[in-house]
């Protein structure tokens, strides 16, 4: 019986203190609570964080945390006590779902989530403000303070989503502005990681922001400057299907082929562009130059070269004609019929002859061609000289060079 008695005891011991301390904690939290309410929110967050530090294990303290914090970073006078309130009610609201996710999703459904929803919202409209004001003021620095903020509304944006309390898989208005922000503020990793994110997905506008065509511009050039000409390629032609007017990435792959000498893909790129946009004289001289380069200074022998000299001298003659005060068109159709003239000069001296009848032949054919020649570059010098001074200077050049050539065919 003794024995009982004393066994007993400790028993009832622990037992009433273990009540002892949970009636603590319930009185703590009540504190917290009574705070929170009365809107003392620097003391409410004085309690709770020496609550939590105490009794770690305690999902329904770090709950209240989150709770606090929260309200905290709304609060004009209060946000002042915590450095990032957002990110402290975060972390807080993860460790309430690893200790007790049950409880914890109980709690914040009876109101609507709001905690994780505020936190989500709050960055995503002070990264909004940081993004204007960069935009205001072209200000880098801005730019960059936009970018962590939303960077921060992604992972509460992908927590949301994972918890099952809203949102959806792709949150594709913070990938927009996640990108753009890193784009202005030219973090260059930051921004090929959510430029690609975008593109590989095939995000081409959100329900707020319509302007994703400027983040596939941008993804190209990047891998412009890498000189990765595999994916400038692959995004090129994706910006192309996807935004079926824009020209930009035509330009861009027609800039790259010209670079690697691919004349194939190079034309066909022309024919794509002009297609989109058959009025434009820019474009169409463009490619007459490539043309150009492409007969006389890249390749010196064709089996179509003849064929291709006439499609070049046809396209400038009615870009000429449709656009009367062209005097680079003009210099460039002049160059033709000299290089044309230097290439009878070059089959005459190959052939070995003494007809007078054949020789008479190439000489007139030669002395033709740079009569043409003459007819524009005297267009260019006497009526088109204030168009262009590289024009000018260089048709002026020429003429005297053909003059000299022509006199000296006379003596």
């Amino acid at each position: 019986m003794v024995k009982y008695t004393l066994y007993k005891k400790p028993v009832i011991f622990i037992i009433g203190f273990l009540y002892f301390i949970s009636f603590c904690k319930a009185q703590d939290l009540n504190k917290v609570q009574q705070l929170f309410k009365q809107k003392e929110l620097a003391r409410a967050k004085e309690s709770v964080d020496s609550f939590v530090l105490l009794n770690s294990p305690n999902a329904e303290g770090w709950l209240l945390k989150a709770t606090v914090y929260n309200a905290i970073t709304k609060d004009a006078d209060a946000k002042y006590l915590v450095a990032d309130g957002r990110m402290d009610a975060f972390q807080a609201l993860q460790k309430a779902m690893q200790l007790n996710s049950n409880y914890t999703n109980d709690q914040l459904k009876q109101d609507n989530y709001s905690v994780p929803f505020d936190l989500y919202n709050g960055y995503t409209n002070e990264g909004i403000n940081y993004f204007n004001a960069g935009a205001e003021r072209n200000d880098k620095g801005s730019y960059s303070e936009a970018f962590n903020k939303f960077k921060k509304a992604g992972q509460l944006s992908q927590y949301i989503y994972t918890n099952g309390w809203g949102l959806s898989a792709t949150d594709t208005n913070n990938l927009y502005y996640c990108a753009k922000a890193a784009i202005n503020a030219a973090k260059e990793e930051e921004a090929f990681l959510y430029a690609k994110k975008i593109a590989d997905a095939g995000i081409t506008q959100s329900q707020t922001n319509k302007g994703f065509e400027s983040i596939y511009q941008w993804l190209v050039f990047y891998y412009k400057k890498q000189k990765d000409g595999e994916n400038l390629v692959k995004y090129a032609q994706l910006g192309m299907q996807r935004f079926t007017l824009a020209v930009y990435f035509n330009l861009i792959l027609i800039d790259w082929q010209r670079q690697q000498k691919d004349y194939v893909n190079l034309f066909n790129s022309y024919t794509m562009l002009i297609k989109k946009q058959p009025g434009n004289a820019k474009y169409q001289l463009a490619y007459y130059n490539d043309l150009f380069n492409y007969l006389y200074e890249c390749s010196s022998t064709l089996n179509d070269r003849a064929l291709q000299e006439n499609k070049l001298e046809k396209g400038l003659l009615q870009f000429i004609k449709t656009n009367a005060t062209a005097a680079d068109a003009r210099l460039l159709l002049a160059k033709v019929y000299i290089n044309q003239a230097n290439d009878v000069a070059k089959q005459m001296q190959l052939r070995s002859t003494t007809d007078t009848k054949v020789l008479n032949s190439y000489t007139t054919a030669h002395k033709n061609l740079l009569l043409k020649s003459n007819i524009l570059l005297k267009e260019v010098v006497n009526k088109l000289p204030q168009n262009n001074s590289a024009v000018y200077g260089e048709a002026k050049e020429l003429l005297a060079l053909n003059n000299m050539l022509l006199n000296a065919g006379k003596k």
